[in-house]
């Protein structure tokens, strides 16, 4: 029996004890709207006010505490009940958003205007090797070019061709189109 009051008596007067025993309600009060600031970021597409505003509340909270009669045991322990607590509310807020109708509102859900399958990245330019365009830019070395109409993006592989001038496309890698000045045309 008396081990036991030894420890509880050992433990009332340690440091994390004294964290939350000896707390002032300005310090929880800070720490507390710090918090739920932080968690309606987290439901915002942005870094704005409400997230810097809670990370500077439950800084100023863990300071006040520290003022007031902390040590440097306690400031361990406030830093690290925040991580967990920010990881904690990251992890319920995921699951919630994830599995919720609130997954499928427009702020989560974003749409892509190309068909579904491909991306801008996809487009195959192959069938315009040995093609004749028109520089619609001046190419030094980089400019667009029209071929029947289709603008493109293209390299000039000697440099500098003036805008109107006939090209030829003489190699495709990928999305680099690579031209050269049509000779005698």
């Amino acid at each position: 029996m008396d081990l036991c009051f030894m420890l509880l008596e050992d433990f009332a007067d340690s440091s994390f004890a004294r964290l939350f025993t000896q707390m002032d309600g300005w310090t929880i009060a800070l720490f507390a709207i710090g918090l739920i600031l932080c968690i309606i970021e987290m439901c915002l597409p942005d870094f704005g006010v409400c997230g810097i505003t809670g990370v500077v509340l439950i800084v100023a909270g863990i300071v006040m505490r520290m003022i007031s009669g902390g040590d440097l045991l306690m400031l361990l322990y406030m830093v690290l009940i925040a991580l967990v607590l920010f990881i904690l509310m990251f992890w319920v807020l995921s699951r919630i958003i994830t599995k919720s109708r609130l997954s499928r509102t427009a702020l989560f859900h974003i749409d892509s205007t190309l068909p579904s399958g491909t991306t801008e990245g996809t487009k195959d330019f192959s069938s315009l090797l040995g093609r004749e365009g028109c520089a619609e830019t001046a190419l030094h070395p980089v400019g667009r070019a029209s071929f029947n109409g289709e603008s493109v993006d293209v390299v000039a592989r000697d440099g500098y061709i003036s805008e109107g001038t006939t090209i030829v496309v003489v190699n495709v890698e990928g999305q680099r189109v690579v031209v050269v000045e049509k000779i005698g045309g």
